[in-house]
């Protein structure tokens, strides 16, 4: 698990899917740990909780459209008009 330091240490609400409370997030996800890390937001992972060989996350079949569009945005996949799920998958996968 990773703790998530929002830029606006008094934000309260959900951005890239992951729910923040006075500037704190957490997650799992390595795909949005890295989104956050490219776009400003302090990232705290603790070694012992890590698990190894990406045991436990989502492949990109399982995630939201919300996650979805945030491991696009930091793989730099344009989703321009894309809004379903079957539509944005596909994108993804072309644009590995």
């Amino acid at each position: 698990m990773a703790k998530v330091y929002s830029p606006n240490e008094s934000y309260t609400g959900v951005s890239a899917s992951v729910a923040f409370s006075k500037g704190v997030g957490e997650t799992k996800d390595k795909h949005l740990i890295q989104w956050f890390k490219e776009h400003g937001y302090t990232v705290e992972e603790a070694e012992q909780n890590q698990q190894p060989n990406n045991a436990g996350e989502k492949s990109v079949d399982e995630m939201t459209v919300d996650e979805l569009k945030a491991y696009a945005e930091g793989k730099d996949i344009d989703l321009t008009g894309l809004t379903k799920k079957d539509d944005i998958l596909n994108k993804i996968k072309v644009g590995k």
